[in-house]
């Protein structure tokens, strides 16, 4: 996981971050189906701060492909979701690298507080986790 200053410093209603996930499979197998998923509590502010009266964020991921960015899925959730209900992912060949851009903004409407994201490696044909899930330090302001 790499960004700017090792973690994600928002504003309501500013400008997105971008990070950088890199994915290596030191692994004997191919992963088929391999799903970076995002999750975050629910933040929980200050005392003074006003509640959040929208979605509270948008994460993107870069499509090569396009050169657009798309709309990825974060969960914004205080429980965790069964890894049998992910769905999705692309191929990691065994010993293979992949390299995803993401970009996280705070809407207007959104909380504020500070969570670190859950970054999580889902293999989807196995419902299990291909690496152990890593934190990426997160504030909204």
């Amino acid at each position: 996981m790499d960004t700017r200053g090792g973690r994600l410093s928002l504003v309501r209603g500013g400008a997105a971050q971008e990070f950088t996930v890199i994915l290596r499979n030191g692994n004997s197998a191919d992963h088929r189906h391999l799903l970076v998923a995002f999750q975050m509590e629910v933040l929980v502010g200050e005392p003074g701060d006003r509640p959040g009266s929208g979605p509270g964020f948008l994460l993107e991921r870069f499509d090569p492909a396009s050169g657009a960015w798309r709309p990825a899925e974060l969960r914004v959730a205080n429980d965790t979701r069964p890894l049998s209900l992910y769905t999705g992912g692309g191929p990691l060949a065994r010993e293979a690298v992949r390299v995803e851009r993401y970009r996280l903004r705070a809407t207007a409407g959104g909380p504020t507080g500070s969570t670190p994201v859950v970054v999580s490696f889902v293999d989807t044909d196995t419902d299990r986790e291909a690496a152990a899930h890593v934190l990426l330090g997160h504030s909204t302001g």
